[in-house]
């Protein structure tokens, strides 16, 4: 695993979680939604939901507990990859949304290889391609 490189996507997953948790429009506005109402307060806690998962990229632990973290960033992306690129209304938003979370999960799976522990590999090969079908289906979808 490459422990320094999770733990600055840790550092950096909860500066973007707690800047979107306090200003919901930097991911609102990107993908046409409403910066007020409830889809600010769904925008937030998607900003805490990512503020915490960094927080725990840079404070568990090494081995078992860092991967486990990494492992949650992975996840949650590959689903935000597969929900904002399916349910956005504009095309090109969904591409947009889907390749950023795809990215993130990209980065952070990437962290979990190196080193001699293989384990989780498979893992990191099943969330890469759901999140690449994903965006794939986000240029294709006309909803």
């Amino acid at each position: 695993m490459r422990t320094a490189e999770a733990r600055a996507l840790g550092v950096a997953t909860l500066a973007s979680g707690a800047a979107v948790a306090w200003r919901p429009g930097l991911l609102a506005r990107p993908c046409g939604l409403s910066e007020q109402g409830s889809s600010a307060l769904l925008i937030r806690a998607l900003g805490v939901r990512d503020a915490v998962i960094g927080a725990a990229m840079v404070t568990v632990p090494a081995g078992v507990a860092l991967r486990t973290a990494v492992l949650c960033r992975v996840a949650v992306d590959a689903a935000d990859a597969l929900l904002f690129g399916t349910f956005l209304a504009r095309r090109s938003e969904r591409a947009m949304a889907a390749t950023a979370a795809l990215t993130w999960a990209a980065l952070c799976g990437w962290t979990l290889t190196g080193g001699d522990d293989r384990s989780v590999a498979p893992l990191v090969e099943d969330a890469a391609n759901v999140a690449v079908r994903a965006a794939r289906s986000a240029t294709r979808a006309d909803l």
